[in-house]
């Protein structure tokens, strides 16, 4: 019997109509995926727009995974709301992207999104998709040595605690790490895939391509991860503010994008 798994589907600003009529469209259920509606400032009531995924993430362990709609107007707001999100063990969030770009994606997936999926969005692709996030993240089991409480060879005990060896985290740790490089090479290599291949381009010309691309993806993040704050996001860069003022202006990235507007509503993204 296929397992029934629940998706939590965030609406996002821009978003809460279309997400409430496609979960009421998919009559909250399809292929054994069940879709829930959420509004994340309900799940985390109180909290700051920058910290909504980090107070809502005990909230969210009820699901399955996440699914988070992402639109060029919405991209700035979902970037800080990952970026502060913090580490640690949470609910696997799939960007669902509308006109995002490939170098956005790639973004979205640094900064802690599991994977992505297009839209128009597939019930039975998210599925697939939350089924492998989820066999990737089961930890295997472990034989317990002759003795132990709970082993076939010991005395059985429902409420003993297993603990892992301490050797495991590090050895976990470096897995997911592993598998975070693996999903972003995978999708960058899927990405590049779609776009046009220009190979008799001259290397010089090339090579300014590819160090702009870097140089404005870089300034993005780290405005994104510092909300705007250009002082901030040069200091963390080791640059001089004025040298990452040049470089913002060389790009046109503008910073009020990236910051949060004075009534609490997030700025759109160029």
């Amino acid at each position: 019997m296929r397992e029934t798994l629940d998706c939590a589907v965030l609406m996002t600003p821009g978003h809460e109509a279309w997400v409430q009529d496609w979960v009421g469209r998919q009559h909250g259920q399809q292929g054994r995926l069940r879709l829930h509606a959420q509004e994340l400032s309900a799940l985390a009531p109180g909290a700051p727009d920058t910290r909504l995924l980090a107070r809502a993430r005990l909230a969210l362990r009820r699901f399955d995974g996440c699914l988070v709609p992402v639109a060029p107007a919405s991209l700035s707001w979902v970037r800080t709301v990952l970026a502060n999100a913090g580490g640690g063990p949470r609910t696997p969030l799939v960007a669902l992207v509308f006109d995002i770009t490939a170098p956005a994606i790639l973004d979205l997936l640094a900064l802690g999104a599991a994977d992505f999926i297009r839209a128009p969005a597939c019930t039975d692709e998210l599925r697939a998709r939350l089924v492998r996030l989820r066999r990737a993240v089961q930890p295997a089991a472990m034989p317990m040595p002759p003795g132990t409480p709970g082993s076939a060879a010991g005395t059985p005990c429902a409420t003993h605690a297993i603990r892992e060896p301490a050797p495991l985290y590090g050895a976990r740790t470096a897995l997911r790490r592993a598998a975070t490089r693996a999903r972003l090479e995978s999708a960058l290599a899927a990405l590049q895939a779609q776009e046009a291949i220009q190979a008799d381009e001259p290397f010089r010309q090339a090579k300014a391509r590819v160090v702009a691309g870097f140089e404005r993806e870089y300034l993005r993040r780290a405005l994104s991860r510092h909300a705007g704050n250009v002082a901030r996001a040069a200091r963390a860069s080791s640059k001089h503010r004025r040298a990452f003022w040049a470089l913002m202006r060389k790009h046109r990235i503008d910073a009020a994008p990236y910051r949060q507007g004075a009534d609490g509503s997030p700025g759109a993204s160029g």
